[in-house]
């Protein structure tokens, strides 16, 4: 009897043990999360219009959205077990996190005494920024008392794009010579043949302008991704040291030896001889060249002032931080690299550019990872209590910060800091910003300033054939 009482104590006493080890690891896996950063998704398309002689142009679009994703370098953020066990009573806490990423979605409470609240976080949103057109000139030129380096020669077959760029032309020509007879008055036989005729020649110019373009897709995770972009593999290893040089250079884009053979600008043997030492795309063709930098120097928010000599790095997140205010750092896209004063990129007589050249105008982009860190409390004096809430989108901005207080000396700008003051009102700012009205108009202005650009292109090119808007 007293060996199966004593069996049953133990049995008890390991279940309690078993539980209560369950609960608390429950408890510490429940009130975890994970901070984000923001990655750029970057898209670089080329599109040719001409090669003659030593002159190639192509068109370039740059078109980039920021993600958010879970800072793989940061921990677990987490509430302590000990500091809920303070105020378990209370039972009015919560976590809730998104799934797959752990990214934190909502945490809260409204406790007296020994307890606080974090506010809500509820994460989405992305920011984009388009491309514009314009004219590459790729001089091939030598120094006459040198021997003749190895030229590129524009492709000339059958399924060169110079000849795609051809039957294109010729194609709109036929087409405007059908739309020309039907405005004039056909009978139904006709109209039906013309109308069937401009489906299918405006389908194959759709095909045929598709086959000169050459995409190149990479995702930059600042100071984490190789600055040289390697078009063909995005897989990279993380860098023992996370650091942006202090240029702000952060991504090289070019297309590689592969793909200028494949898309057919240039002879194929001309290609290989070219290159046949293995020098860079980017030196060799440095107008193909496309520079991605982060502007450090009029970002707001980061932890480094305007005077910053060094290399930029990560914000570096001790075990007390709750979460990063954004760094709102602008980012900027160049054709080649970006000179040292400013200057003016120059201009040929067909409108097209040589040089560096800014491709788009500089978008402010929220980066968590170079965010100021920061502290909220969780625990309020005796006879004190304390209420409030922060809600952020999921790339880390603050959207709302609200706070009160029964407790003296206690107020909102040293309770959340920066939550109440410039980080919010930089992210209020930048939201309106890019309301869906406002993006519209930026886009629509874009769109026209693309069309009038290639408009100018095209009457200065070949005037018989110019725009009319």
């Amino acid at each position: 009897m007293r060996s199966q009482r004593k069996a049953r104590l133990i049995a008890f006493a390991v279940l309690s043990t078993f539980l209560l080890h369950s609960q608390t690891y429950a408890q510490q896996a429940r009130y975890t999360w994970r901070l984000p950063k923001t990655v750029v998704d970057t898209t670089i398309i080329y599109t040719f219009e001409d090669c003659t002689g030593d002159n190639l142009k192509v068109s370039i679009t740059p078109t980039m959205i920021s993600r958010a994703v879970a800072d793989p370098l940061v921990t677990r953020r987490e509430i302590k077990f000990a500091q809920l066990q303070s105020i378990w009573k209370d039972k009015s806490i919560s976590v809730q996190t998104f799934s797959g990423s752990h990214i934190l979605n909502s945490i809260g409470s409204s406790p007296t005494s020994q307890v606080a609240q974090i506010g809500g976080n509820i994460f989405a949103g992305l920011a984009k920024l388009a491309g514009i057109f314009f004219g590459v000139s790729v001089p091939a030129g030598f120094r006459p008392d040198e021997p003749k380096p190895p030229t590129l020669v524009c492709g000339s077959g059958a399924d060169s794009a110079q000849n795609i760029v051809k039957q294109i032309k010729d194609l709109k020509q036929a087409i405007a010579k059908y739309q020309i007879e039907l405005s004039k008055g056909v009978d139904e036989a006709t109209q039906k043949k013309n109308t069937a005729a401009i489906q299918a020649a405006q389908t194959l110019v759709s095909s045929l302008q598709d086959q000169l373009k050459l995409t190149i897709k990479t995702t930059i995770d600042p100071g984490i991704s190789p600055v040289e972009v390697n078009p063909n593999n995005n897989i990279f290893e993380i860098p023992k040291e996370i650091i942006v040089q202090n240029s702000g250079l952060v991504a090289t884009i070019c297309p590689s030896v592969g793909q200028l053979k494949k898309a057919k600008w240039f002879d194929g043997a001309s290609v290989d001889t070219f290159f046949a030492n293995k020098k860079p795309v980017c030196s060799a063709l440095s107008d193909l060249e496309v520079n991605v930098y982060l502007d450090f120097r009029h970002a707001r928010g980061t932890m480094f002032g305007d005077k910053h000599k060094d290399p930029y790095t990560q914000t570096k997140v001790s075990d007390d931080i709750v979460y990063r205010d954004v760094a709102y750092i602008p980012v900027v896209v160049w054709r080649g690299k970006e000179p040292t004063p400013p200057k003016d990129p120059t201009f040929e007589e067909d409108g097209s550019s040589t040089g560096p050249l800014q491709l788009l105008v500089p978008q402010l982009i929220p980066f968590g990872q170079f965010g100021v860190p920061q502290v909220l409390p969780f625990d309020a004096g005796t006879f004190q209590s304390l209420t409030w809430q922060v809600t952020f989108l999921e790339n880390g901005e603050i959207t709302t910060a609200s706070f009160s207080s029964k407790a003296s000396g206690v107020n909102a700008t040293s309770f959340l800091g920066s939550a109440v003051s410039a980080a919010n009102q930089i992210a209020t700012e930048n939201r309106n910003a890019t309301s869906a009205s406002s993006a519209a108009t930026a886009l629509q202005s874009q769109a026209d300033e693309i069309y009038q650009t290639r408009r100018l292109q095209i009457c200065q090119t070949d005037p018989t054939n110019c725009p009319a808007h």
